[in-house]
């Protein structure tokens, strides 16, 4: 749940506005629908009763605030003053994580450090709703009220909250990378705990990976909190586009694996990066340096292009699978895993799992679908994020995705 706002300057009481309870009543089911999509598809598998994360919690907890702030109802604080809070809360996420990389954090300096930053949580929520829905709104993104078609609005509001996301265990069979299937984790798990889930996931056909989430699309969406500023606003564009695309033959597909659900996560990551850089044009925001939430720097700086090492990899990988060549392929990706670590990229573990994780953004270093640059080349050829999502929001399939892109004309040069 999201802080109660800082003390500051006064706030002023928006009026109640006509058919706010209609509102309310229509945005009722737009949880359940978003919602649903994402039971469906991390519906809790194995015997990991005590460590799973139950997303109807996060629901109750969350919805009727929620609604509360996408209403309007209560106090909302002046623009300037959430900016004011948004650089306060990424300058202490900064302190915070700088305290947290240390051999031996002191556990009352990271507790007096997150007291402070949760004071300003809620103006920073209500600031990247505000903005978010701006673009948006720019963008033609907005649709009108059914039986009441003068009413148009953001559709399904952008709605978030600052936490800690849910860890994912992601299974993929040893013989071929494949998204078999996730179980969404508890977000405190340690390491000796997560290795212990993995190895009892673990079978002779079948390897897994627990890997931490940036983000969740329930509703509201689930955006963690210790990143940059850049990266969060990023993940909730992210996570609205999901909102958005459950209304349409797309979202529809999300669960469904295949080609649906990596144009799915394709279309949110192009979609989301091309919102976050809307609204940081259209509010600029000065941080001092090493205080917009981004971690102090880990070691020496890599020497090596991550992208092309691990394109390589993955394009290696695929052909040692092809080939059945099982044991070579997973000792190729240990090698790897140590060669980045060497050069200042540590990655914890790298297998099928990994990259059926990662491959399912499309757009990736870690992905060889050549879904990836066909939506890559939607996007060049629209330029412009409403046509780009009013049109792949119906595209459900590799095969009319490459009719779409054949019969758009070339980018202007």
């Amino acid at each position: 749940m999201a802080a109660a706002p800082a003390a500051g300057p006064p706030v002023r009481l928006e009026p109640w506005r006509p058919r706010t309870w209609l509102l309310l009543f229509i945005l009722a089911g737009v949880a359940g629908i978003v919602l649903g999509a994402g039971v469906a598809a991390f519906a809790p598998r194995g015997d990991f009763a005590d460590e799973r994360y139950h997303l109807w919690r996060w629901q109750a907890e969350t919805f009727v605030p929620a609604l509360a702030r996408i209403a309007g109802i209560g106090p909302r604080p002046a623009a300037a003053r959430n900016q004011d809070a948004v650089r306060q809360y990424f300058a202490l996420t900064s302190r915070l994580r700088e305290e947290l990389a240390k051999e031996q954090p002191d556990p009352r300096l990271v507790e007096t450090l997150e007291n402070e930053r949760a004071s300003y949580e809620n103006d920073v929520e209500r600031f990247i709703t505000s903005a978010l829905t701006e673009v948006v709104t720019t963008a033609g993104l907005q649709r009108p009220l059914p039986l009441f078609r003068d009413i148009e609005l953001t559709w399904p509001p952008v709605a978030f909250e600052l936490t800690s996301p849910p860890r994912l265990l992601v299974r993929s069979p040893r013989a071929r990378i494949e998204r078999l299937s996730d179980t969404l984790l508890q977000p405190g798990l340690t390491l000796a705990e997560i290795e212990r889930i993995e190895a009892r996931a673990d079978t002779p056909e079948t390897v897994s990976l627990v890997v931490s989430l940036g983000g969740l699309a329930a509703y509201p969406a689930i955006v963690r909190d210790d990143r940059s500023y850049a990266a969060v606003l990023e993940t909730a564009a992210h996570e609205w586009v999901h909102h958005y695309l459950a209304f349409y033959p797309l979202g529809q597909q999300w669960g469904k694996g295949g080609d649906g659900e990596v144009l799915n996560e394709t279309v949110a990551s192009i979609a989301g990066r091309e919102l976050a850089r809307l609204v940081m044009l259209r509010y600029p925001i000065d941080f001092p340096p090493g205080e917009d939430g981004s971690g102090p720097p880990s070691g020496r700086s890599p020497q090596i292009d991550f992208n092309a090492e691990m394109r390589a990899l993955r394009l290696a990988v695929d052909d040692l699978l092809a080939q059945g060549r099982i044991a070579e392929a997973e000792q190729l990706m240990e090698q790897k895993r140590r060669y980045l670590a060497e050069n200042g990229i540590p990655i914890r573990k790298i297998n099928q799992a990994y990259f059926a994780f990662y491959g399912t953004y499309a757009d990736s270093p870690q992905s060889s679908n050549p879904i990836g640059p066909l939506v890559e080349t939607l996007w060049q050829r629209t330029n412009d994020i409403g046509e780009f999502l009013r049109i792949a929001r119906g595209i459900t399939s590799r095969a009319r995705l490459e009719a779409v892109v054949a019969a758009l004309p070339p980018a202007s040069p």
